[in-house]
């Protein structure tokens, strides 16, 4: 066992992370003007006007519109969703609000898929600058880790532009937080929420679930002396111990210290139930702008966001073993527990604006996530299904998950420079995943028919398990552009050019202690082990040896790792707007990235996985040309046309190329990296029409084709039991298909004066297909080798009705979402591939405007209470029942 971070490691880091310079932190955030709304007499009748419903002239007023237009104007394929839009929907996070958008669809409530690509060929930014995400299983940020409540707008660029990192994917989605207001405002919100599962009581532990703050105190982390001993002897067992001390201690007293290293673990972790408290959230948000000048002028934006809940569900998860033409149940657990969820976020915006000409915005973004997940599951095996044994499992998986980015960004106009324009931009970030006391234990169990609890004893041949991890990246973002324009007689061409940088170092390490008891049911003192958790480890137990316990170093692989990376690009590109009939966008990109992935084996040194990897292995140095090309064709006043052409790439993220085992914490599923991967260059093609009309309504269609060499696939691995899963590249893949996407009032219905006027129904539909190639080695052996891609669905639905009354006193809106089956992950040695099924996701919100300054929403998610599930071979292998959801809120704004 090593202690961290050690001298060794340190002086590895200094030495690769030379690559890229410290990070220093800054405070900063952007900001957009507003046109005030007129001023209004209390007590005054309140006209349709003023209630921002979506915006599309009438009931989509003023984001929908700013979204559209927006859209309308981009060079590339894009789609723009407005606070409004997602007010309107109830979604309460960027991840549920991303699925209503053409062609994402959500996954595990987190992670968007842009086109039926997963996660990993997705990129997320924040007010334009790339950010690192805390979750170590994923390349991107999780999504749901930003509250409606501080959004402005969301915008998912399909198609490549040179001024855009080359990594690119289904998609780039970058999340625009609220921008500084045009007059003072407060606005405040308070609500709660129902579940169906919270009919259920609730699992908890002494110390868990009931902090209010998301923060651990400091009980579950690691005791310290735990370290200290380890850097006196070399190690916590008694025979480290005894040879560290060159015979000063004998193994005795050496057993005695081992012990007290014991006694300072938290071990008040007696899994309980409880009723389910009531959840909670709240919104503050306040801002104003101040005339310094005839020519300058300050805002301030600042904006708080809360919400604790306990989440209770039910799962099952089964593993097959054979092939198809035989096929048996190795495993199978059934589940229920209890996540307890803190989410804190909080912003400090800041806008300076110098005559028309100069403007600099600050974004300081603060979001912390913390989860205390605690459940029990009765597991049986393929000895045991028929038997009334069983394992009795219970975990406790507490993780905070934290960001915090500070921006600062200028915009200029030069107007001895025929108004050329400057942009520059500067990020500092930083994001953490703490997982200070994860901890797993099993009791052998005896069930009656009913499968009620007879008995039950520890199981000490698989010995508790405490785990303390921690994992941080550093990133820098800074850049600036230049553009200059030229004016013909017909067309105006607009020639910029610009350089990007990117820097990120991260640190991973895990410990993994043992609690390995030595005593058995059949010992005198051997009841002990019947008791609660609590009981059979208490002071006393320790301390007088009842057990005969010793706590070891239980890491049996390497978890490890530190990293670092940066990218210099380049880019320059031209956009020729001719009489605002056609416009030509040509572009080229150029970068230059280089990572360097070590892992660390349990001394602190470098592993060379027994020799299997080389150091060239975990250094990737690549560079490239990346074009991109656009063209529209304005038909009409009213409709357009877009065809797009680009080269991107995927490069695989820190944790898919490090050698080192994860848990996927939504399946429990282990993964391994693979330093041998590479890049996947992709070229994409896109072809759109769309339509505006006057009155707001619009639709598009759209096709799109991505050819991609060496996709990332996760496959299970020949020789691993289980879902264990490693990241290989295939030989070739591509993807296709079209979508739609439309909005329409219903006016046209009824005549002047029908209730068809308050209606309007709008939507988007994806249809298409994908394969992949893959070729079996020593590793591996797919069933099928030529597949759909991992997370790929052939179709993908939205529709979405609402209703705003004549009077603005009442909105509505039901939403529905689904999505087609998508491989989870490819089938090995016979047994077909492992199928996520379709969610139908039925959602219904209703706000009631008693006055100008109040509303009150009621949001029901999950009306068809769907159920995420997982099949292989007809059999269910996965399953979880998120329940249906009710929430209330009361908003003030001022």
């Amino acid at each position: 066992m090593k202690t961290k971070p050690s001298f060794t490691v340190n002086k590895l880091s200094l030495a690769i992370i030379s690559v890229i310079s410290a990070a220093t932190l800054l405070t900063a955030t952007p900001v957009y003007s507003q046109e005030p709304e007129p001023a209004r007499d209390p007590g005054e009748v309140i006209p349709i006007e003023p209630i921002e419903v979506i915006s599309v002239t009438g009931r989509l007023r003023s984001s929908a519109s700013e979204a559209t237009e927006e859209r309308r104007e981009q060079i590339a394929v894009a789609d723009i969703m407005g606070s409004e839009q997602i007010s309107r929907t109830g979604d309460g996070d960027a991840a549920a609000a991303l699925r209503r958008v053409t062609g994402l669809t959500l996954k595990d409530g987190k992670f968007i898929y842009v086109r039926g690509l997963g996660e990993r060929y997705s990129s997320t930014s924040l007010n334009g600058a790339t950010v690192p995400s805390p979750d170590p299983t994923r390349n991107v940020v999780p999504l749901d880790m930003f509250p409606a409540s501080i959004i402005e707008s969301l915008s998912v660029q399909k198609s490549a532009s040179a001024n855009a990192p080359a990594a690119f994917g289904g998609g780039h989605v970058d999340i625009r937080t609220k921008s500084i207001p045009s007059d003072f405002f407060f606005k405040a919100s308070v609500g709660g929420r129902y579940n169906t599962n919270d009919s259920d009581d609730s699992y908890t532990y002494n110390g868990g679930g009931d902090d209010w703050t998301g923060q651990d105190d400091g009980t579950r982390s690691m005791p310290t002396n735990i370290n200290d001993t380890i850097g006196q002897y070399g190690g916590i067992s008694p025979i480290d111990i005894v040879s560290g001390s060159n015979g000063n201690v004998n193994y005795q007293s050496a057993q005695a210290i081992n012990r007290e290293l014991a006694l300072g673990l938290y071990r008040d972790m007696t899994v309980q139930s409880q009723s389910t408290d009531p959840a909670m959230r709240g919104d503050i948000a306040i801002g104003d702008r101040w005339d310094i000048s005839d020519d300058i002028i300050f805002g301030a934006l600042s904006a708080v966001s809360y919400k604790k809940q306990a989440e209770n569900y039910s799962k099952r998860e089964v593993e097959l073993d054979g092939d198809s033409s035989q096929v048996q149940i190795e495993n199978q657990k059934d589940v229920v527990g209890t996540d307890s969820i803190v989410q804190v976020s909080g912003m400090i915006n800041l806008g300076l604006e110098i005559g028309y000409n100069h403007k600099i915005e600050t974004f300081t973004t603060y979001l912390q996530d913390t989860s205390d997940d605690v459940s029990l599951g009765i597991e049986e095996t393929i000895d045991t299904l028929d038997e009334p044994n069983a394992l009795q499992v219970y975990n406790i998986d507490y993780e905070e998950r934290t960001l915090i980015s500070n921006q600062i960004k200028g915009h200029h106009f030069i107007e001895f420079l025929n108004d050329s324009e400057v942009n520059w931009k500067f990020s500092d970030a930083r994001s953490e995943r703490y997982a200070p006391n994860e901890l797993s234990y099993t009791y052998n169990v005896v069930l009656d028919d009913n499968n009620e609890l007879l008995s039950r004893n520890l199981n000490t041949q698989d010995a508790p398990k405490y785990v303390y991890s921690r994992l941080q990246d550093d990133s820098q973002n800074y850049g600036w552009d230049f553009t200059y324009p030229v004016n013909f007689d017909s067309a105006v061409l607009k020639l910029s050019t610009g350089y990007e940088y990117f820097e990120r170092t991260r640190e991973s390490y895990a410990s993994r202690l043992g609690l390995d008891v030595n005593l058995s049911p059949t010992d005198p003192n051997g009841s002990i082990l019947a008791g609660d958790f609590d009981d059979i480890f208490s002071d006393s137990n320790i301390t007088n040896d009842v057990l005969d316990l010793e706590l070891k170093d239980a890491s049996t692989d390497t978890e490890d790792y530190i990293a670092a990376e940066k990218n210099d690009a380049v880019f320059v590109s031209m956009d020729i707007d001719f009489d605002d009939v056609w416009r030509v966008y040509a572009g080229v990109r150029y970068e230059d990235f280089r990572r360097v992935t070590l892992p660390i084996d349990p001394d602190g040194e470098i592993s060379d996985e027994g020799g299997r990897y080389d150091l060239a292995d975990y250094v990737i140095a690549e560079d490239g040309w990346f074009p991109s090309l656009s063209l529209t064709w304005k038909q009409t006043d009213t409709t357009q046309w877009r065809l797009g052409a680009s080269k991107t790439i995927v490069r695989p993220d820190l944790r898919e190329v490090s050698p080192v085992r994860f848990q996927d914490p939504v399946t429990g599923f282990d993964f391994f990296g693979n330093p041998e991967l590479k890049s996947s260059d992709i070229l994409n093609l896109d072809l759109r029409w769309e339509y505006y009309s006057d009155s707001g309504n619009n639709f598009s269609v759209g096709a799109f084709y991505k050819d991609v060499d060496a996709p990332i696939e996760p496959i299970q691995r020949i020789s691993e039991a289980g879902r264990q899963l490693k990241f290989y590249n295939a030989q070739s893949g591509y993807i296709f298909g079209v979508e739609t996407e439309f909005l329409q009032e219903l006016e046209f219905l009824g005549s002047d004066g029908s209730i068809w006027e308050d209606f309007f129904v709008a939507g988007n539909l994806t249809v298409g297909d994908s394969e992949i190639d893959i070729e079996p080695n020593g590793e591996i052996d797919p069933t099928n080798q030529s597949r759909r891609m991992t997370g790929h669905s052939q179709w993908v639905a939205n529709l979405q009705l609402s209703y705003d009354s004549p009077d603005s006193y009442h909105s509505a809106t039901l939403v529905y979402n689904v999505f087609g089956e998508r491989i989870a992950y490819g089938g090995r040695g016979g047994l077909d591939d492992v199928y996520e099924k379709p969610f139908h996701s039925l959602d219904f919100t209703y706000t009631f405007f008693p006055t100008l300054s109040t509303s009150i929403k009621l949001k029901a998610k999950n009306l068809l209470g769907e159920t995420t599930e997982y099949e292989q071979q007809n059999y269910q292998v996965y399953a979880k029942d998120p329940g249906t959801e009710y929430t209330l809120q009361f908003s003030y704004e001022y």
